[in-house]
């Protein structure tokens, strides 16, 4: 599982980020790592727009011809660092770290078969109740390859291998 640090050393608690953000749909067909980022941003604080995002990503690292180049996230922990915020990635994560990470901070994934990025708001671990094995995400395009505003264990497996990126210090 990977969590950031915490504000002062502290634990993140979701009161820290605004993950009930409504989703930024993305603008164009290539750029939903572009909106998926930009929803963590705005998540986090920051009023950047899709369009700011995409060009201060740069066509070194999306385009669109093929959108984000590096599949792992690489790139958009570059561009976050470029902005001051502290951010980490993991270009093979699995379900599990998936479920115990999400929700501590704001995050985005993407699939390499599914060939689509998202922001992630939450897991099903926060909400045991439900009995139900989730992600709840921030997709900015409702029902690519069959995936709306949740994504299971099934379709996760089926779309994947998941990169992840998630901000440690914002």
């Amino acid at each position: 599982m990977f969590y950031l640090k915490g504000k002062g050393g502290r634990g993140v608690a979701l009161s820290d980020w605004n993950w009930k953000l409504p989703v930024e749909l993305q603008d164009v067909a290539w750029d939903c790592a572009a909106a998926s980022l930009t929803w963590c941003l705005n998540a986090a604080g920051y009023a950047e727009t899709e369009a700011q995002v995409v060009a201060g990503l740069g066509p070194a690292r999306i385009s669109p011809a093929y959108g984000l180049l590096d599949a792992s996230g690489q790139g958009l922990v570059e561009y976050l660092s470029e902005l001051g915020i502290g951010a980490d990635y993991d270009d093979s994560v699995d379900w599990s770290e998936m479920l115990g990470s999400a929700g501590h901070q704001p995050m985005l994934m993407g699939g390499r078969a599914w060939c689509h990025w998202t922001g992630v708001r939450l897991s099903s671990q926060l909400f045991p109740e439900y009995n139900l094995e989730a992600l709840w995400l921030a997709n900015p395009a409702p029902g690519w390859m069959g995936v709306y505003q949740t994504i299971t264990p099934e379709q996760y497996a089926a779309l994947g291998t998941f990169s992840a990126v998630w901000f440690t210090d914002w």
